[in-house]
C-alpha cells in the first residue's frame, strides 16, 4: 500500500506528500550546498585549507567541510575579511596558529586589533607614513580639496574601514591635529554635520589603541619627528 511520500529532499531525506512543501523546504544541508558554490563559500572553504595546513593536517573534502562543525565559523571570517579588507590572509592564519587563537574569535576586535600590532611592527614606519600620506591624496583629488581638508569630508566609518585595511595608519593620525579634532568632535560634509558617535569612537579607540601606540612613540622619538615633519608640510 501506497503510503503517498512522492518527494524526497536529496540532502537531509526528508519525505513530502505535498509538492508545494517540497518546493518550499530549505534545510541546512541544503543552504550550505547553495552556499559554497558561491564566491563567499569558495573563500570559506580556501581559509579553511589554510588552517588545517598550517597545522600541517591533511585538508579533508569539500563535503567533509560542509558538515564541519566550522563551517558557519570560517562563512562568519570570509565575510569579515572580506569586510575589513583583511591584509595578508595567510600571515594572519599563521598569526592565529602561533597564538592559538580558536577561528571561532577569529572575528573579535581585540584579536583583530592584536593582529594589526602585529602588522605594524613588522612594518617600517616610514612605509606606513607615505602609504598614508598617498592614500590621503587620493582622498584630496577625488573630493576636490586640499589635502589638508580631508578630514572634514570623510564620515567616521570611511576611516575605521581605511584603519581596519591599514591604508592609513596611526603613525601619521596620532599626530595630525584635524585627526583628533575629527576623533573628538565633528566633520563637515558641505551643508551636513557628520558626528562622531560614542560606538564609532570606541571601535577607532580599539583599532588604533591609544596606550599602545603612546608607548612606541616614547620608544622611537626619532621616528615621531620624522612623522610630526609630514604632519607639519601637509597642514595635517
Amino acid at each position: 500500500m501506497s503510503t503517498g511520500y512522492k518527494y524526497e529532499c536529496k540532502f537531509c531525506g526528508t519525505r513530502f506528500k505535498i509538492e508545494s512543501r517540497y518546493m518550499s523546504h530549505r534545510c541546512r544541508a541544503m543552504i550550505r550546498d547553495e552556499q559554497i558554490r558561491t564566491p563567499l563559500g569558495h573563500t570559506a572553504w580556501s581559509y579553511y585549507q589554510k588552517w588545517m595546513k598550517s597545522h600541517r593536517r591533511a585538508v579533508p573534502s569539500i563535503e567533509t567541510f560542509l558538515t564541519s562543525k566550522f563551517y558557519t565559523t570560517f562563512i562568519k571570517f570570509a565575510q569579515f575579511a572580506q569586510k575589513v579588507g583583511l591584509p595578508d590572509v595567510d600571515t594572519f592564519i599563521w598569526y592565529m596558529r602561533e597564538k592559538k587563537i580558536p577561528p571561532v574569535i577569529w572575528i573579535n576586535n581585540d584579536i583583530y586589533a592584536s593582529y594589526i600590532e602585529f602588522i605594524d611592527k613588522k612594518s617600517d614606519p616610514n612605509k606606513q607614513a607615505l602609504q598614508t600620506i598617498d592614500r590621503l591624496f587620493k582622498l584630496a583629488d577625488e573630493f576636490q580639496v586640499d589635502v589638508s581638508d580631508v578630514f572634514e569630508h570623510l564620515d567616521p566609518n570611511d576611516v575605521i574601514l581605511m584603519l581596519h585595511r591599514r591604508q592609513i595608519s596611526p603613525w601619521i593620525l596620532l599626530h595630525s591635529k584635524k585627526f583628533k579634532e575629527f576623533f573628538v568632535n565633528k566633520t563637515t560634509d558641505q551643508e551636513k554635520i557628520i558626528m562622531t558617535t560614542d560606538q564609532e569612537k570606541i571601535i577607532l579607540e580599539s583599532i588604533i589603541r591609544p596606550d599602545y601606540w603612546a608607548g612606541k612613540k616614547k620608544q622611537f622619538p626619532e621616528v615621531v619627528a620624522q612623522m610630526k615633519k609630514y604632519v607639519h608640510e601637509l597642514d595635517l
